[in-house]
């Protein structure tokens, strides 16, 4: 057993299976998680396995009378296997945590750096009243970071007694914007610790002493918690993201690679004086802070327990601000500084950023291609393969069987059927920032916050114009079936088969559009009007 446990990826996977008692559990969660990560990692085994299998039986019934439409089947299928593999990788193990860190923390000189521009005042102060109101036995200062200048984000802090930074007042200008306001913060600060939060993440009061005790791990550069957003009843844009917040942000914490999110997390003052303070390459600093940091040799820790909240937006638009943002800044990196040659990367950390620019290609541009495919047979009458329809019907509807199973286990649960539909439902935002990447190789864009409180109220379009591009693809997909059985363009036992993928087309892009559309109800607690308007939390 002790040879077998050698073998890469698939050893510790069967001595855990075969001689558990052999194993010593040394982390936390990591013996109650025994079964669901066997179970996952059989399933993601066996998907790899059979998805290997339906692509090499695929390549002899493509119809290569139609090279281009056959190539890109084949492709979007590689492509979309290629994605789960280095998922499922990254995925393979996740390190928990106890609400408690085990070790004591250090009370050392710490300051909170809040960002604000132009956000609702009602809105900052709340946040400032709950950063204020977080304990801790040392040295707290609190920072109120305004770049737009407010007169009267400038006497709310008088009033409650924060330090008032202003570069627009200071007439510093607003240079990389977000990282820029940082920066100006960081060099008036003095803490050992620097906790960031956005003018919209109201702290809970223990959020230092549950996350600063992880700081006490040498070359841990930042601790990041669990993100928490005021969402509509069901959450219907995906805003708590609980695929990423409760799996991908574990699994990458047992490679010591957690991504910080820009809001609620603490850092090591000396980690960010090392990197030259928040990196200002990208439109805001999260990802490309943690991608200098990790490149340094420094760590990243994740507590997995909310310790703040904050607002999400609950608009089409505002999610494509948002979620293009995420995009465009995750595929500068991607093109132009790739983790596979970036210097100082492990190889698992290299998989894992990889991923993330590589998700952002297979939303934008791979599944659009199943999505086209069998409108083009409705129209034309050709198809992809050589007549093997049924054979076609019966491996796919396995290799999606074992795939569906395997990512409902490893990512535990947390819908990853509506975590996909929101990510391939988002394609014409993702497909875009990754095209406009491409033209940013040095300089970026302008940037404004999400949340920012316009100065003038400007009627927005409706969402259906958000949604042209699925919706035409969904009704496409509706239609087309009926429009070939009516004009004959091909037969009936093809019409079927393309119809199993159109349905799954639909269902694939329904969610995004039925989110846009309704009218979302909030519970009392959850609304962010009453919300920001609860005095914050003293205890």
């Amino acid at each position: 057993m002790r040879l077998l446990g050698r073998i890469p990826v698939l050893g510790p996977f069967l001595v855990e299976l075969l001689a558990p008692h052999t194993v010593v559990y040394r982390r936390h969660g990591d013996r109650e998680d025994r079964v669901r990560r066997l179970r996952a990692q059989g399933l993601a085994m066996l998907t790899i396995v059979t998805g290997l299998a339906y692509l090499l039986w695929l390549v002899g019934v493509i119809d290569w009378n139609h090279p281009l439409i056959g190539g890109a089947f084949l492709g979007a299928e590689i492509g979309c296997l290629g994605l789960f593999v280095l998922a499922s990788t990254g995925a393979w193990r996740m390190r928990f945590k106890p609400v408690v860190a085990p070790m004591a923390l250090k009370a050392v000189p710490t300051d909170i750096l809040i960002t604000v521009c132009g956000e609702p005042l009602s809105v900052v102060t709340r946040t400032l009243e709950a950063a204020l109101a977080v304990r801790w036995p040392g040295i707290k200062t609190v920072y109120v970071l305004d770049d737009k200048g407010s007169d009267e984000v400038e006497a709310l802090s008088a009033r409650l007694g924060a330090v008032y930074v202003s570069r627009a007042k200071d007439g510093a200008g607003n240079k990389d914007y977000k990282a820029g306001n940082l920066n100006y913060g960081l060099a008036r600060a003095r803490g050992e610790y620097v906790m960031t939060l956005d003018a919209d993440q109201v702290p809970e009061p223990d959020i230092l002493e549950r996350m600063a005790p992880y700081l006490t791990i040498p070359r841990t550069a930042f601790v990041q918690s669990r993100q928490s957003f005021l969402v509509p009843e069901g959450d219907p844009f995906y805003c708590q993201d609980l695929v990423f917040y409760n799996t991908l942000q574990p699994a990458f914490d047992a490679h010591d690679m957690v991504l910080s999110c820009g809001s609620g997390v603490l850092y090591r003052r000396e980690a960010l004086d090392e990197n030259g303070g928040f990196a200002t390459w990208n439109l805001v600093e999260d990802l490309t802070t943690s991608y200098e940091l990790h490149s340094r040799g420094w760590k990243s820790i994740y507590y997995p327990y909310p310790l703040a909240a904050g607002l999400a937006p609950d608009t089409v638009w505002g999610v494509y601000k948002q979620r293009g943002q995420w995009a465009f800044d995750t595929m500068r990196l991607f093109f132009w500084r790739n983790p596979l040659v970036q210097h100082g990367l492990a190889w698992q950390k290299r998989i894992n950023y990889f991923i993330i620019g590589y998700s952002y290609i297979t939303a934008g541009f791979i599944a659009p291609l199943f999505y086209l495919i069998p409108i083009w047979t409705y129209v034309t009458g050709h198809t992809v393969l050589t007549g093997r329809e049924i054979d076609f019907a019966l491996w796919r509807t396995l290799y999606f069987l074992t795939m569906t199973l395997a990512m409902r286990w490893l990512f535990r649960h947390h819908e990853p059927g509506k975590q996909f539909q929101m990510l391939v439902g988002l394609f014409p935002i993702y497909a875009a920032n990754t095209i406009r990447a491409l033209f940013y190789p040095r300089s970026k864009p302008g940037y404004t916050v999400n949340n920012q409180k316009p100065a003038r109220r400007k009627r927005a379009w409706p969402p259906v114009v958000a949604l042209t591009p699925q919706l035409a693809l969904l009704l496409a997909n509706a239609i087309g079936p009926f429009y070939a059985l009516f004009m004959h363009t091909t037969s009936p036992r093809i019409v079927a088969a393309n119809a199993c993928v159109s349905a799954m087309a639909i269902w694939s892009l329904s969610h995004v559009c039925i989110a846009a559309l309704d009218r979302h109800s909030w519970q009392r607690e959850r609304d962010p009007v009453t919300f920001y308007a609860l005095p914050a939390r003293h205890s």
